[in-house]
């Protein structure tokens, strides 16, 4: 008897404790020389094009930068990644914004791979993040550079005890000026993620 109870309380407390993050894709494909006709989504209000040969010579008809939605996320379903977060009852907090109060903070902890821009492509690559569902807090609801978000790029807040569905959208802004040595232009960029304390 003692040792049953004993092993339904750590089920109980393992539950209480537990979290997941798990996204339905990693990584992102940007390929300028896609074949294809221009491909645009709204995000946020707003309509960006998909990374392919025809928006880039729409790019390089135009005077000003764009920015475009990865061709493929691979894994994912259209050009955004899901995240699925769950925070257990109790713990968590101690985050200057990402992760503050009695939330965890979810972020990118890993970024592997090259992009086909010119120069540092880490100054190229936007992020948003819409809250499908659940009790969280989007840090970046407007295009952000992933290297500026704050927090070690803590992209939102989740409070405990919740499951929470998140849409990550990526952007790499290219500028008519831009030279690529040649075509194909393509690079993919793996990214990884977690759900912390703070």
């Amino acid at each position: 008897m003692g040792r049953a109870l004993a092993l339904l309380l750590l089920l109980g407390f393992s539950r209480a404790w537990a979290q997941t993050a798990s996204c339905d894709a990693t990584d992102l494909l940007f390929d300028f020389s896609a074949s294809g006709p221009l491909q645009t989504l709204t995000v946020g209000g707003q309509s960006y094009y998909v990374a392919n040969l025809a928006s880039y010579l729409l790019l390089l008809g135009g005077a000003s930068s764009m920015r475009f939605l990865p061709t493929q996320v691979v894994g994912g379903s259209g050009e955004r990644v899901a995240c699925t977060l769950t925070t257990p009852k109790g713990g968590g907090g101690g985050g200057v914004l990402c992760g503050a109060g009695n939330t965890r903070c979810f972020r990118v902890t890993g970024m592997t791979g090259s992009l086909p821009v010119p120069g540092d492509w880490q100054g190229r690559l936007y992020v948003l993040v819409q809250v499908v569902s659940g009790n969280a807090t989007s840090h970046v609801p407007t295009p952000t550079l992933l290297s500026a978000v704050p927090d070690n790029m803590g992209l939102a807040s989740v409070a405990r005890n919740t499951t929470a569905i998140l849409w990550v959208y990526y952007f790499l802004e290219l500028s008519p000026t831009d030279a690529f040595p040649s075509l194909p232009a393509q690079g993919v960029l793996t990214l990884t993620y977690s759900l912390q304390k703070n």
